[in-house]
């Protein structure tokens, strides 16, 4: 198997981005798995840089591996965790957040949306060849729909994966579409070293207060579960 892990930047990378990219770099390697960091509008340049890009993951350029896995550039790995996210079954999230979400898409947008097609996270996406291509064979045409979610807050790259899911006949009954919620723990969560993936929030408890992404960051390497 020939895998690869790829995260998404736009911008000048700062402190916390450069250390997910190191901290992401080092499991590709302990996976036997390739790296590669994607910046710029990789994917559409008439769609927002911080929202929609990681759809260059369906690209072509990616066909000769097996499996991708497209990573939030503020993910983590425990230092505790052993596990090869590539022998986990699952494409991505599906908690209450996204529930949420998925009744919001579909109110919004009955159309081009649908209850019975999947809804994902988009700070963990991870698919096979054969996946990949059966969504990114809906693309192209009027792709004027994917406009909708341009806008901050408003579905993003999550959208747009919904959307295809949908026309490509992806549906919630369809097997070993959603992966396990430790696989994209929000850091505020409790026991973050059983996490596979750690998501660095804002918030320090469920909920509330915030502070920074780097402090809570910093409070985890503090505390020995995240290396620095």
């Amino acid at each position: 198997m020939k895998n690869i892990i790829l995260q998404h930047y736009d911008g000048e990378l700062g402190e916390i981005e450069k250390e997910s990219i190191k901290n992401i770099k080092e499991y590709a390697k302990f996976v036997g798995a390739e790296y590669e960091l994607v910046t710029g509008r990789a994917f559409r340049e008439n769609l927002s840089h911080w929202a929609c890009q990681k759809m260059c993951m369906l690209d072509e350029r990616w066909d000769e591996y097996d499996d991708l896995l497209m990573l939030d550039i503020d993910m983590f790995v425990p230092k505790s965790m052993k596990e090869n996210v590539f022998d986990v079954k699952g494409i991505g999230l599906y908690t209450d957040t996204q529930k949420m979400l998925h009744r919001k898409i579909v109110n919004m947008y009955p159309i081009i949306a649908s209850a019975s097609a999947p809804y994902w996270g988009g700070a963990i996406y991870k698919l096979s060849r054969a996946m990949r291509k059966k969504l990114r064979k809906q693309l192209g045409g009027d792709e004027s729909w994917m406009l909708n979610f341009n806008k901050r807050w408003n579905f993003g790259d999550e959208g747009i994966m919904h959307v295809l899911a949908y026309r490509a006949g992806i549906t919630m009954k369809t097997p070993d579409i959603f992966t396990d919620k430790k696989w994209c723990q929000d850091s505020f969560l409790p026991n973050p070293e059983k996490a596979g993936f750690i998501h660095i929030r804002k918030k320090i408890k469920p909920g509330g207060p915030e502070q920074e992404k780097i402090d809570n960051l910093r409070a985890l390497q503090k505390a020995g579960i995240v290396e620095r």
